[in-house]
């Protein structure tokens, strides 16, 4: 991994407050009738608590008590639906997280599928990312569950992609230049998945004008990263995200206010990495490709300019009135790639893309823009399934006419001509660069970088408003359907 593991995971047998942990966590369903169905409780205290109507056991209520210096976290998880446990139980972890080294997590009277999504959502609570400070607290390092039934394998592998593309994601800019992530990304799947990179000189002799253009303005060059994943038959199922390392918004610079966030605008990419390696790791038999179209958007002197009409890789030429609306030009290229040299079967992408769909849907939400009913359903079950929320919005064809409205000289403009419908703008443009395969985008500008999130965002999320590793969980429990 980059720079944070999830905590080991054992299964316990024996009575969960003689476990050897400091701290046991308690999930507590409601009845029928709203009062809590007290299970586990050897002391008594919990009986007292509810006497007192001091405990509802409502997803994400806590009850904390101390004995012999172990602490006991009773979390409240509603009746059991699968978003209330994950909130409940990943709230009762986060009170624990830096106070014990060692957690038992009480699964044992949950359902088979209640207990998996605890389970998991105990190990996103646990994600500290330390790695740039210079003291780290105390931090969980390993997680006991009480029941062997659990896939611990598919868990795991799970968690492990989430907090790789969280990794990536708030990793500072100065860390995770184009080159070095490529390296990184091939050091990470050596013997999981096939690492190919394209470099600045060989994006430019193959004629990748969208990432080329946007990442020349950086004294680091862009590249284009290609990670395949062999895990079964047929033709691939592509996965492009967009990684702009920081964008500063080139010479259509960006306001001031707000830009530091701008290191997670390589969460699409991020997640696609992520996503790859929790396949790769749960050993998804199904064919695989990532592409990371990895770019820097810093004004200077080689900054590509508004006006400049750019040749991209399938020979669209893409008159540029906003070097701002960069990141359509990379994932452009990279969609055109997939559906042309690749022949993917489907490709989906995700984009931190566009503030219009966070106007639209807020922080938490990412917007959804397919024509394929098949991909639109599927996307929206795996979402319902796993608490990571998703809206289909409109791939308008009466908007089409805005994409060569302004265009001067070149064959359509990479930007809106007014705010209204932007972010459907984006998503049409995108669409024509999957030369008729099934296409998604996933426009997860809000909770893929998670910032404006602060206070409303779920407790298996990372505090501090840093990138959720949004996707991950999403799209692989796609995969998992599919193959």
């Amino acid at each position: 991994m980059l720079y944070t593991r999830p905590p080991e995971v054992e299964v316990y047998s024996g009575d969960p407050f003689a476990s050897p942990c400091k701290a046991v966590v308690i999930p507590i369903l409601q009845d029928a009738s709203g009062k809590p169905i007290v299970t586990l409780d050897r002391t008594g205290r919990l009986s007292e608590a509810v006497s007192l109507e001091l405990f509802k056991a409502e997803a994400g209520s806590l009850l904390e008590t101390t004995a012999e210096g172990k602490i006991t976290i009773y979390a409240g998880v509603g009746r059991g639906e699968l978003e209330g446990v994950r909130r409940g139980v990943a709230s009762g972890v986060k009170k624990v997280v830096e106070r014990a080294e060692c957690a038992l997590v009480a699964l044992s009277h949950l359902d088979h599928q209640a207990a998996s999504e605890a389970l998991l959502a105990s190990l996103l609570a646990a994600y500290r990312l330390e790695a740039f400070r210079s003291s780290r607290g105390a931090k969980l390092k390993k997680v006991l569950i009480d029941r062997s039934d659990v896939d611990l394998r598919r868990a795991i592998a799970i968690a492990e992609g989430v907090y790789l593309a969280r990794d990536i994601a708030n990793a500072p800019p100065h860390e995770m230049p184009p080159a070095r992530l490529a390296e990184r990304a091939a050091e990470l799947f050596k013997g999981l998945a096939e690492v190919e990179v394209f470099s600045y000189e060989r994006l430019l002799k193959e004629g990748f004008g969208g990432i080329v253009n946007v990442g020349m303005g950086s004294e680091e060059k862009p590249v284009l990263i290609v990670v395949k994943y062999s895990g079964g038959e047929g033709k691939p199922v592509a996965l492009v995200g967009k990684t702009v390392i920081f964008d500063s918004g080139g010479i259509n610079i960006k306001p001031s206010e707000g830009m530091n966030y701008m290191r997670a605008d390589k969460a699409g990419g991020a997640a696609v990495l992520g996503i790859i390696w929790s396949a790769a790791r749960a050993g998804l038999r199904l064919n695989l490709v990532g592409l990371v179209p990895a770019v820097i958007n810093v004004p200077s002197g080689s900054s590509y300019l508004p006006s400049d009409v750019i040749k991209m890789w399938d020979g669209t030429r893409v008159e540029v009135n906003n070097t701002d609306a960069e990141g359509r030009l990379i994932i452009g290229d990279a969609i055109a790639y997939a559906a042309k040299a690749l022949d993917a079967a489907e490709i989906i992408d995700l984009a931190t893309l566009t503030g219009a769909i966070v106007v639209a849907l807020g922080p938490l939400i990412a917007g959804l823009f397919t024509r394929d009913e098949r991909l639109r359903e599927a996307l929206l079950a795996s979402a319902a399934r796993t608490g990571e929320k998703l809206w289909h919005m409109p791939l308008e064809d009466d908007y089409k006419p805005w994409l060569t409205k302004n265009a001067q000289v070149g064959d359509l403009t990479n930007s809106a001509p007014s705010r209204a419908g932007a972010a459907i703008y984006a998503a049409l443009f995108l669409e024509r660069f999957a030369h008729g395969k099934p296409y998604a985008h996933l426009d997860i500008a809000g909770p893929g970088m998670g910032y404006e999130a602060s206070g409303i965002a779920p407790a298996y999320w990372p505090d501090k408003g840093l990138a959720p590793g949004y996707g991950v969980r999403l799209i692989f429990e796609y995969l998992s359907s599919r193959g």
